[in-house]
């Protein structure tokens, strides 16, 4: 196994308590070791779990230890002189440590549940350590204690900063093409700032956003954007007041979005599928507070939000993309079903939350360390509309699950539910009650033949639909979220699933030391039912197939770019007809299960953000 990491600032202050008291009464406390050996805990003191202040003396409990010094040693991208590095790439490591911004050491204690002199606590070093790992501009993130003679614990919190410049393109996989240019980390600190064109749905969209995690120096998370689409603008704001780590008992936000876009839809021609454009303008808000109680592994989730929303269709016909033949006149509702939306809601939140966590290496990072989330969260939001302010008398009812865990066999496994519908109270009797009910279903695993192995196996399948909806709502079976080897107008209906067996590989070739690089071997298989979209067909079967590579800088980073190459297979085999398609992430496993991108376009979910992160 290999052995932990020792850095200069490690090494001096373990010698200098060795020095001070000797082997036998100082210890070093990691609460992580190597990124491949197992995380170990501080046993020797028993902290006061219960609050920051120590125990009465007429209790029987001693004082709980206290926090002493916090040194913070942030490293660049790369650690120049580490033995751990190619010195032949001596001079590319000091550009590129060069050409980035450290981040700052104020940037890094903010992140921090605990300063000088606070009760030692080894569950907050955690949390701040998956905290700092969570971030966009770190790569990696050691917290680790050192006992002192007088009782108390220095703390060393280690970082190295990821590569924050990037110049990312996208295209293909149900993608128009597109590229983004941004900053992670601006002046080195942790600023985001980006500047990005794309084709969506086949028309120009442009423009940028900038966010923060720590606005004015405090811990409020803000972030705003600003687009130009061919029907207007595209803008959104947020200021949210997250939950920081398990322990932290409240979070709250405050959203604004206003899209104005075209809907995609694919309508039988001949023997194809044509695509056409149908404007829709909608606003969303929601203010909102929710309070954890219980302890951590055992969290419950109580919150009240107020959530509007107004979705018009400025032009009630669809039009085509290159001419006007065969359209009905405009005003016939060549959509049915649909009808201007304007909403308030009183929102009641409940959520149960029982997880631990576990560092993994190289599951969709290429070789990087990755926090799992094992256990259940179990969320439901309750909207009612409030009569004055609303044009519908419903009740809006979410659902979602997540759950992960350890198999037989060395499976790591999970899933994802989530489920989004409409009580309609002035329907008829006989009528039909329940409408814009839209949900997916995500399951994935990994496996691995070894620990240490440099293969894995990922399974993933998601089905995803919507039933009587009364906004647009199409899903197609070459889109983002189904199958790689088709362009994405393939098929079109009201419901599809897609199941996916991918072998990824880590190849430690050619230069490991200075990026990592892996491959993918993948087929996925899929197809679509009609429902109740009027403009859908059942599908056959349809399965692809194809290969890709999978590349992170610098090594150990989480961040992942994907190049994919896939083809038909089935019903009819066409190598020729390959789709190629360029992106950063995984295209499928657990950090890919995210709202499908053709249920979020539709979603009329009133708090319009999970609580497993709320409010992120």
């Amino acid at each position: 196994m290999p052995q932990t990491r020792r850095t200069p600032l490690r090494l001096a202050l373990a010698a200098a308590a060795l020095a001070a008291c000797g082997p036998a009464a100082v210890a070093a406390q990691p609460l992580r070791a190597a990124p491949s050996a197992p995380a170990t805990r501080d046993t020797t003191v028993l902290a006061d779990r219960g609050g920051d202040a120590p125990a009465p003396a007429d209790t029987g409990r001693a004082p709980c230890p206290r926090i002493g010094s916090i040194f913070i040693d942030n490293n660049s991208v790369f650690r120049v002189g580490d033995p751990g590095l190619d010195p032949r790439f001596a001079r590319a490591y000091r550009l590129a440590n060069r050409l980035h911004s450290r981040t700052r050491e104020s940037v890094i204690r903010r992140e921090l549940l605990f300063a000088e002199g606070d009760c030692y606590r080894p569950d907050r070093l955690e949390d701040s350590e998956r905290i700092l790992r969570s971030t966009g501009y770190l790569a990696d993130a050691d917290v680790f204690s050192v006992r002192q003679p007088d009782g108390s614990y220095d703390v060393i919190v280690e970082t190295r900063d990821e590569w924050s410049t990037r110049l990312e393109a996208t295209a293909g996989s149900g993608q128009g093409p597109g590229v983004e240019l941004r900053e992670d980390n601006l002046l080195g600190r942790g600023v985001r700032v980006a500047a990005f064109w794309r084709e969506q749905q086949g028309e120009r969209v442009y423009g940028g956003r900038v966010g923060t995690s720590q606005l004015f120096g405090t811990h409020v998370a803000a972030q705003a954007s600003l687009a130009r689409t061919p029907v207007g603008l595209a803008a959104s704001e947020r200021i949210a007041w997250p939950f920081r780590g398990e322990a932290a008992k409240w979070a709250g936000r405050e959203a604004l979005l206003r899209d104005e876009r075209n809907f995609e839809y694919f309508v039988p021609r001949g023997g194809g599928m044509q695509r056409r454009l149908f404007p829709v303008v909608r606003t969303t808000f929601d203010v909102g507070v929710v309070r954890r109680l219980g302890h951590r592994g055992h969290l419950t989730l109580l919150g009240l939000a107020v959530a509007g929303e107004r979705r018009g269709f400025p032009q009630d016909t669809l039009t085509p993309s290159r001419d006007t033949s065969g359209l009905p006149p405009p005003g016939s509702g060549f959509v049915p079903g649909l009808a201007p939306v304007s909403n308030v809601r009183a929102v009641f939140l409940a959520g149960q939350r029982n997880v631990t966590f576990d560092r993994r290496r190289g599951l969709d990072a290429v070789r990087g360390a990755e926090d799992v989330e094992l256990g259940a969260d179990v969320e439901v939001a309750v909207g009612r509309t409030l009569g004055d302010l609303s044009s519908d008398d419903d009740l809006a009812l979410d659902f979602g699950l997540a759950a992960a865990g350890d198999l037989a066999g060395g499976v790591l496994a999970g899933t994802r539910v989530v489920v989004e519908g409409k009580r309609d109270f002035t329907a008829d009797s006989g009528s039909l009650k329940w409408r814009d009910v839209l949900g997916q279903v995500d399951v994935w695993a990994y496996w691995r033949p070894a620990a240490d192995s440099k293969h894995t196996f990922v399974f993933a399948a998601r089905a995803a639909g919507g039933w009587h909806p009364r906004v647009p709502f199409q899903v197609t079976l070459g889109s983002r979220a189904g199958l790689r080897g088709f362009p994405r107008q393939v098929y079109a209906g009201g419901r599809r699933m897609v199941a996916t067996l991918e072998h990824r590989a880590y190849l430690a070739w050619p230069f490991p030391r200075l990026f990592d690089l892996g491959s993918a071997v993948f087929v996925d298989a899929g197809r679509t039912w009609t429902g109740g979209d009027p403009f859908g067909r059942n599908s056959p079967v349809l399965v692809s197939a194809g290969a890709g590579l999978r590349v992170a800088f610098p090594p150990g980073s989480r961040r992942t770019y994907r190049l994919d190459f896939a083809f038909p297979v089935a019903p009819r085999f066409r190598p020729r007809a390959v789709q190629i398609s360029i992106g950063t992430g995984q295209a499928v496993g657990r950090t890919a299960v995210d709202s499908d991108p053709q249920i979020d376009r539709s979603s009329r979910r009133p708090v319009n953000s999970s609580l497993f992160d709320y409010p992120n």
